[in-house]
């Protein structure tokens, strides 16, 4: 007999965390339908590529997706146009993924063992007696021994779901971004993947990275942007970068991405969010494929281990919190240091961070564990290195770094103290502790 054997599974969202459990909840013999309000596997979000560990496709049993490439090197521009380039062994970069590509995968793999419903919108939870017992789709109840929330960011089910986290608008990012035809009668451009930061001066970044006969132009700012605001953006990009033309391939539109800590509440009675609707981005990046795939797996470990014990007792949040525990022991810890290196960073002057990403200070070493969205954990005698190669003019800023530092490592030590078994005030103190930890705030439920 399979563990799950019994237990109604709702997956609200076709999202890649999504897909991926409801493939191992199915597979473990849970009944396990996905309701997605796209119409084919083909109009499912993202038009573009990112990059992603190939080694996470392995942990899921997946090929890597058609058409992915080695990510390519890139040049950072500063806020004062200085330039920064990177430099990491092929073997050791990420695959540029297809979006589509990867979603076709998933739907393929997750079919197998599940049924997904096209041209279903999910428009809220059923909650009753404190416990989500299902969801609202299309006007239509319907009922589950769990929901698992791939709705995004700005899920439609969060709102029904006694104390989960919400989003907060400052810590998504709103960005532009589209695959031009590349302007052949531009000359050809002396660095072909700039990335710049802080563009303009503001909470963001943008990019134009050449991809084939196209160029891949984003925009983004953290918190979002006003109309003329980002095409003010867009048209210092194209006058910097000529081989950006005209025509757009694809995308074109706006898109809002989550780039913050994780959920310190992502699991309830009868309720697991995973992917964007639980913050599993990176910081740094706001990609969360690899995580949201390895999640996938912590969920079904979650319930399959607490079978025995009866649906109801499986996916009480007291069972649930073992799956957030494991994903903040295994991410989430790691990537509250990060959230804390990217709010500092959108606070340097940007005369410190222009020093900052040129100087000898970083090495390529750190640019590229940067790059992949690492917290940099920098011991004694690498920091002796940088203090000389700054040079006693610069130690106020490497002092300012330094803080930075240390209040990332506070706050990675405060995730990793995430109690070993829920109770409702444990819980609540560490989620205090945390929150101080990453935003400096206090709150109170």
């Amino acid at each position: 007999m399979k563990e799950l054997e019994g237990m109604k599974v709702i997956v609200a969202g076709a999202g890649i965390g999504g897909l991926a459990a409801a493939k191992e909840l199915g597979k473990a013999g849970a009944e396990v339908t996905v309701y997605e309000r796209a119409d084919s596997v083909d109009d499912m979000r993202y038009p573009w590529h990112d990059d992603v560990q190939p080694e996470a496709f392995a942990r899921a049993g997946l090929d890597v997706p058609e058409g992915s490439f080695r990510k390519k090197n890139w040049t950072f521009v500063t806020p004062d146009g200085a330039v920064r380039r990177m430099y990491e062994a092929e073997e050791k970069a990420d695959f540029s993924v297809w979006r589509r590509a990867l979603n076709r995968e998933l739907v393929k793999s997750a079919e197998e063992y599940a049924e997904i419903k096209f041209s279903t919108a999910v428009e809220g939870a059923i909650a009753e007696n404190g416990r989500v017992k299902g969801i609202i789709a299309n006007g239509e109840k319907i009922y589950a021994d769990l929901v698992v929330d791939s709705l995004g960011a700005f899920s439609s089910l969060k709102k029904d779901v006694p104390g989960v986290t919400v989003h907060e608008a400052d810590e998504i990012f709103v960005t532009y971004r589209a695959f031009r035809r590349k302007n052949a009668d531009a000359p050809e451009a002396e660095y072909t993947n700039k990335v710049y930061l802080k563009h303009k001066g503001e909470r963001g970044i943008a990019w134009a990275i050449q991809d084939g006969d196209e160029v891949d132009v984003l925009a983004g700012r953290l918190g979002g942007a006003n109309e003329e605001e980002f095409a003010s953006a867009i048209a210092q990009l194209e006058k910097e970068n000529p081989t950006i033309g005209a025509e757009t391939v694809r995308g074109g539109g706006m898109y809002r991405i989550p780039v913050r800590y994780p959920a310190t509440r992502m699991v309830a009675d009868g309720y697991a969010a995973i992917g964007d609707a639980a913050y599993m981005t990176v910081p740094m990046l706001g990609s969360g494929i690899a995580t949201s795939l390895a999640a996938a797996g912590m969920l079904a470990k979650c319930l399959t281990e607490a079978a025995g014990k009866g649906a109801e007792e499986a996916v009480s949040v007291k069972n649930l919190w073992n799956y957030e525990r494991d994903f903040y022991l295994a991410f989430g810890a790691e990537f509250c240091g990060v959230d804390v290196t990217k709010r500092g960073v959108l606070e340097f002057p940007d005369e410190l961070l222009g020093w900052l990403l040129t100087s000898k200070v970083l090495t390529n070493d750190d640019v590229c564990a940067l790059a992949k969205g690492h917290f940099l954990n920098i011991g004694v005698k690498e920091a002796l290195r940088k203090v000389k190669a700054a040079g006693l003019k610069k130690l106020p800023a490497l002092l300012r770094v330094n803080a930075m530092l240390t209040r990332g490592k506070r706050a990675i030590k405060t995730a990793r103290r995430i109690p070993a078994v829920y109770t409702p005030r444990a819980v609540g103190k560490w989620e205090r502790k945390l929150v101080k930890a990453v935003t400096g705030k206090d709150i109170r439920r």
